[in-house]
């Protein structure tokens, strides 16, 4: 099936390559509708690698994704065709410490979607463990469907945190992750976040969120500004 394929470094193909297509007992068969571009995504083309994960072979991209259930194996009992998805875009051994304990984002040897060498999912149809495919409500978008993945990262940020209700926080960085981050922040007991980038135009989606202040650090002496806002005492939570 066709399929957006990194080639190599500063070469992105749209064409037809070999993916898997049959549906395991265990798994599910996705139409994809919204894909999100990840930072990773973007690093990979520019430079082909990111840390140990080098592009050695051609690998579709994309990862943050939401589509339909178009077939499930004999063996799921949860989803059905239909069924309106977002997908955690990992695979990881059930036999693993990690997983036993709870912390299988932990698992070294995860196979996570547009990690070479595995593919993403910038394709029409993908197979996945069902087991790592969730519905979502009629009332979210595929879109917002899509930032699920981005959105849990946040989450994961702000459980461990532990903050307590009426804590100061401050994300430093205002990208999509940077804006997750400071909404689940708020969500979860601030009673406001400083957001700090060097960018005017990613700041400015900051008036769109109560109690997210942007701090434009092309202008503004940060630990000035929140010194003198919260009365020398500073944040509570930094992420």
């Amino acid at each position: 099936m066709k399929a957006l394929v990194l080639e190599k470094q500063l070469e992105l193909n749209l064409r037809d390559i070999d993916l898997p297509t049959e549906v395991g007992p265990d798994d599910v068969k996705i139409k994809m509708h919204t894909v999100g571009i990840c930072g990773s995504d973007i690093h990979y083309y520019e430079h082909g690698k990111i840390g140990q994960w080098h592009v050695n072979a051609p690998m579709v991209l994309g990862h943050e994704g939401s589509g339909t259930v178009i077939a499930v194996g004999k063996n799921e009992t949860i989803l059905k065709e239909g069924d309106r998805v977002c997908i955690e875009p990992q695979v990881v051994s059930k036999k693993s410490k990690e997983y036993k304990l709870g912390m299988y984002n932990y698992d070294q040897k995860v196979k996570f979607w547009a990690t070479p060498p595995i593919h993403g999912c910038l394709t029409p149809e993908v197979v996945f463990p069902g087991d790592m495919v969730f519905k979502i409500p009629n009332n979210l978008s595929y879109a917002e469907g899509a930032m699920v993945e981005p959105l849990a990262v946040g989450m994961q940020g702000v459980t461990k945190a532990k903050i307590k209700p009426g804590q100061i926080g401050l994300v430093m960085g205002c990208g999509p992750i940077g804006l997750v981050t400071g909404l689940a922040a708020l969500a979860g007991g601030c009673s406001k976040v400083y957001i700090a980038d060097i960018l005017a135009e990613k700041l400015k989606m900051c008036d769109h969120y109560p109690n997210l202040i942007p701090v434009d650090l092309s202008k503004e002496n940060l630990s000035e500004r929140i010194m003198d806002e919260t009365n020398g005492w500073g944040v509570d939570r930094f992420f």
